[in-house]
């Protein structure tokens, strides 16, 4: 079976819907023993590798009846030979008689037929010039014999192009589509045997010029001219290849950010192309590894099995990535679409929470942006580059991938930090990290431990100044100053940490709530065998230098362990907490800016902040998070009392859809009551003044308490756009 195609497939047959319907609930009931393999229908595995089996009709097969189709599905991945099976089934209910003639069909476009003549032809003139360099004299017999050999061979390519015959340039083909990665199956395509046999006749008159007594350049020039060709020179001149592309991008642009850009950028094309020369990444093949990658799971790149250390893991590659993706998001369309009673409007909303996470547009810019910078460090060594394909016309393309299927969605969950709730405040400021712990290794268990280190400090220092988590991470204990009466840390004060901009370069005075706290008293009893950084033991926890990655993951686990763990509100959108809070204490933009980070004029916040320091103790200390700090008698330093900040519990709201994506029914809980608050169903078919009374209703049921909405971007509409009608 040819490559699948890059859309989900739109349905599938009762059978393989109810093979995955068992599949999960067999997998559910023996999670504790080794999964058994189980192929499904129509599949069957030989070796490694699944094929497609299915009994031929007797009308159909030439040799009677219990003949059977036995088609390689080229995959080793289960899941995905699910998938494949699934779309090869399809086809081959729609069009039983000429199925074979279908799945053996392969589409070139014009511009892989010129991409592989033209690496045919630079092969063959290669050849030429070392034969012309190293030539000896050659009698005229000799010449003769050669010539009628040529005129010969063209007078054969000539017989069989009338017949469709392409044995004579099969090999010439195979050689020039290896070199730019695109694989060349038989029969092959007549327009391009027929360019094939025409371009050896033409390559053999070169020859036959040159025996003649004219010079490789002069007789191939007609040739190359009918090729676009200009320069012979730099034409024949050996490809820049992707790892040389790839080498030239770091050189011309050396920060450590663009290089892993580029890297990440590199291993995608290399697996998608091999090293091939960027001279074919038209912009067709563009559009097609772009496609290729708007399959990628978010999370591609984490399935290695290497983040504990001394494990060895595993390779994963992208492709198994997206099988794995592909097969999960088929076998979870056709278990919503199956589902009864709930309108189309609810299918795409279950699918939108269940469906894997692709990577989004913002991303795949990002790997097209990449491209052009391989581009143009091609062009540098020499090459002839391509031109980068342009936004829109890449999102066009990734556009119409899409099936004509009603419940298609593409999902790619693209993170929007929002400010952390005060009950999500409350919560962390309440939890055993800062109550009292288990142990060490178990931050979120009630217990009379409070042990100050990383992961007590850091989110503290985040929350009340709202820095940068590796600004923090990378804190020296020679950070912490005191200059004219106010304790202060120099944030990415030394040469090998400059920050992310020079803007980040400041000096923030260190808020009350974390001298209250006993930060500074804690800082001061540190020993020299602490090391130099203020928080060691975080920075340990990454091998590869990306402190801040390696730190977020530990933090996120206790953080979801704890109960506040969000996608949205993750730990870095503390830093935008602290900016809401002051903006509500009218703490000018300037001010805010300088103690972030951010740019502020033309000015360094160096300097800014150097001469400020009481304005902003002001303002570091106005961001009010209602703690009572006190002393207990188990510990010799103070601790968190309570926090005040939360007056009462959130409210869950619970919306389903109905066929226009309005609201059908809503339900709102209280975690701390048995029955709903308030639970309608059916809106769709109330009156106009009962929806009217409803929204009232709701509107005095949540106005005074934080909510937790559906993540649905639709199923919040559809609740603000119940609650407006009050």
């Amino acid at each position: 079976m040819s490559q699948h195609s890059e859309a989900v497939t739109q349905s599938v047959t009762q059978g393989l819907a109810l093979y995955a319907q068992q599949h999960r609930v067999s997998a559910r009931r023996n999670h504790r023993q080794k999964p058994k393999y189980r192929a499904g229908p129509y599949l069957m595995r030989r070796g490694r590798i699944f094929y497609f089996r299915k009994r031929l009709p007797a009308g159909i097969s030439k040799f009677g009846s219990n003949q059977f189709i036995c088609l390689s599905l080229r995959t080793h991945l289960p899941l995905d030979a699910v998938k494949r099976a699934a779309r090869l089934l399809k086809v081959y209910e729609k069009k039983e008689i000429d199925f074979v003639d279908a799945l053996t069909e392969q589409k070139f476009c014009p511009d892989t037929f010129k991409a592989i003549l033209l690496e045919a032809m630079r092969g063959e003139l290669i050849k030429m010039v070392a034969e012309e360099r190293q030539a000896d004299q050659v009698s005229d017999a000799d010449i003769d014999q050669r010539l009628a050999a040529l005129e010969a061979e063209n007078q054969r390519l000539r017989r069989a192009a009338r017949k469709k015959e392409w044995g004579d340039v099969l090999d010439l083909l195979k050689e020039a589509s290896a070199l730019v990665s695109v694989s060349l199956q038989e029969p092959i395509p007549n327009d391009l045997g027929q360019r094939a046999i025409t371009l050896k006749r033409s390559l053999n008159d070169v020859k036959i010029a040159m025996d003649e007594g004219d010079d490789v350049r002069t007789a191939s020039r007609d040739l190359l001219a009918g090729h676009g060709v200009a320069d012979f020179d730099a034409f024949i001149r050996a490809p820049i290849l992707l790892t040389e592309a790839k080498a030239k991008t770091d050189e011309l642009y050396p920060s450590k950010d663009m290089k892993r850009i580029t890297a990440g950028v590199h291993r995608l094309l290399e697996e998608f192309f091999g090293n091939s020369p960027i001279s074919i990444l038209t912009k067709e093949k563009q559009k097609e590894f772009l496609g290729w990658a708007s399959r990628l799971p978010r999370t591609q790149g984490r399935s290695h099995g290497r983040n504990r250390h001394g494990q060895a893991g595993k390779t994963v590659t992208k492709a198994e990535e997206i099988s794995k993706a592909d097969a999960e998001d088929l076998l979870c369309l056709e278990e919503i679409r199956s589902i009864e009673g709930i309108s189309d409007a609810e299918k795409r909303a279950l699918l939108a929470d269940r469906l894997v996470p692709r990577v989004t547009i913002n991303t795949l810019r990002k790997y097209r942006d990449a491209m052009n910078r391989m581009f143009k460090s091609a062009l540098e060594l020499g090459a002839d580059a391509p031109e980068a394909i342009s936004y829109s016309k890449m999102e066009h393309h990734i556009r119409s991938l899409a099936p004509e299927d009603k419940l298609y969605i593409r999902v790619t969950k693209p993170k929007i930090r929002m400010p952390w709730t005060e009950e999500r405040i409350s919560k962390l400021l309440s939890c055993p990290i800062y109550s009292g712990c288990a142990s060490e290794h178990r931050r979120w268990q009630r217990g009379k431990l409070i042990i100050r280190d990383a992961d007590y400090w850091v989110p503290l220092i985040v929350l009340t100044i709202g820095s940068r988590i590796e600004e923090i991470l990378l804190l020296k204990r020679s950070d912490v100053r005191y200059r004219d009466g106010i304790y202060l840390l120099a944030i990415a004060s030394g040469a090998e940490n400059r920050g992310k901009t020079e803007d980040a370069k400041r000096l923030v005075p260190i808020p009350k709530m974390l001298i209250d706290l006993g930060f500074i008293e804690w800082f001061q009893s540190l020993q020299q065998d602490h090391g130099i950084l203020l928080f060691p033991e975080a920075v340990r926890r990454s091998q590869s230098g990306e402190v801040s990655t390696a730190y977020g993951k530990h933090l996120r686990r206790i953080f979801n362990h704890i109960g506040i763990g969000d996608f949205d509100e993750d730990f870095y959108a503390l830093r935008k907490t602290f900016s809401s809070a002051l903006k509500r204490e009218d703490v000018e933009e300037g001010q805010r800016q300088a103690i972030a980070g951010h740019k502020h004029g033309s000015i360094i916040n160096v300097h800014y902040t150097a001469h400020h320091l009481s304005d902003l103790k002001d303002a570091v200390d106005k961001a009010d998070f209602k703690l009572q700090i006190g002393k207990k008698r188990q510990y010799g330093f103070p601790v968190i009392i309570s926090c005040d900040l939360a007056q009462g519990s959130s409210l869950d709201v619970e919306i389903t859809l109905g066929e226009l994506s309005e609201a059908d029914t809503v339900v709102v809980r209280d975690p701390n009551l048995a029955q709903p608050l308030l639970m309608q169903s059916g809106i769709g078919k109330l009156s106009d003044e009962n929806v009217r009374q409803l929204a009232a209703r709701l509107r005095e049921i949540t106005a005074l308490r934080p909510l937790n909405l559906p993540k649905s971007a639709a199923k919040r509409a559809a609740f603000e756009a119940l609650q407006a009608l009050a």
